[in-house]
């Protein structure tokens, strides 16, 4: 557990503790279909991403219409690879088809809620048990879209990027995500899901004035915020690296296909 969840629990203890069966009330577990809106909804309010963004985001890369609820639904255990995408019902299912695609040699995989990239983000997970868990797959998304806006100071480009810094690419998906933030897709599965919200957040923390404990939480916060500030740039500057190594790689394809077409006219 990190310090900062530790700090948390510690100071949960003392600001609930009229309440020692809250756990208790709590709602059972959600359904695959509600889990990406629950943490996109919780990692941006996490991550300060503007609201409905990261969820947008999640609809366009592993949307699937839902004709029970009549909306598209972000899906957990969805795998695309070569443009391909498919939905399975379940997380090992999801997982044998990732192991399939990488036994024939596959590299170039999406998985997950936010479809991340196993061969552009090779050490974004531990391994593919945590790479189809929802709440780590969109967190890694949260902080690689936090790393980007980082870069660009600009939500839309950022978000934009987080398909492909290719401009007509961007251009593109930035077009098709717009409709879906800016439309009643994004914010309509948040609220038709029902359970689709997070847990409520703790009262505020002036309720408990001089508790060490809070001192300790706000500290623990403190370094957290920053410690995801610096992954975020870090996994922000692996991804254009690795953009700019695809680039040069295919330059340098393109330039001997010519050399050699060069060479076979002069003959």
């Amino acid at each position: 557990m990190t310090a900062w969840r530790t700090a948390l629990a510690a100071g949960f203890a003392v600001v609930v503790a009229a309440v020692p069966d809250r756990a208790a009330a709590l709602a059972p577990p959600l359904g695959a279909e509600a889990l990406c809106a629950a943490e996109t909804a919780a990692a941006e309010r996490s991550y300060g991403i503007p609201a409905a963004l990261l969820h947008a985001i999640s609809i366009v890369e592993s949307g699937r219409y839902d004709s029970g609820r009549r909306a598209t639904i972000a899906w957990p255990w969805t795998v695309t690879s070569g443009g391909d995408g498919r939905y399975f019902p379940t997380k090992a299912e999801a997982i044998a088809e990732v192991r399939r695609l990488k036994a024939k040699g596959v590299q170039n995989i999406d998985v997950g809620c936010m479809q991340v990239n196993l061969r552009y983000h090779p050490s974004a997970f531990d391994g593919l048990e945590q790479a189809f868990d929802p709440a780590a797959n969109v967190a890694y998304a949260a902080r690689f879209l936090k790393g980007l806006y980082g870069a660009t100071g600009h939500w839309p480009t950022a978000a934009s990027y987080y398909h492909s810094q290719t401009p007509s690419l961007a251009a593109a998906y930035r077009e098709r995500l717009m409709k879906v933030w800016n439309g009643s897709g994004a914010t309509t599965q948040v609220a038709t899901l029902g359970r689709a919200t997070p847990v409520p957040h703790l009262p505020p923390l002036k309720q408990v004035p001089g508790s060490p404990q809070v001192e300790d939480m706000r500290k623990a916060w403190r370094e957290s915020a920053q410690a995801g500030r610096d992954e975020a740039s870090r996994i922000a500057d692996a991804y254009r690296k690795a953009r700019v190594a695809e680039y040069q790689l295919r330059r340098v394809k393109f330039q001997e296909a010519r050399a050699g077409l060069s060479t076979t006219t002069r003959r």
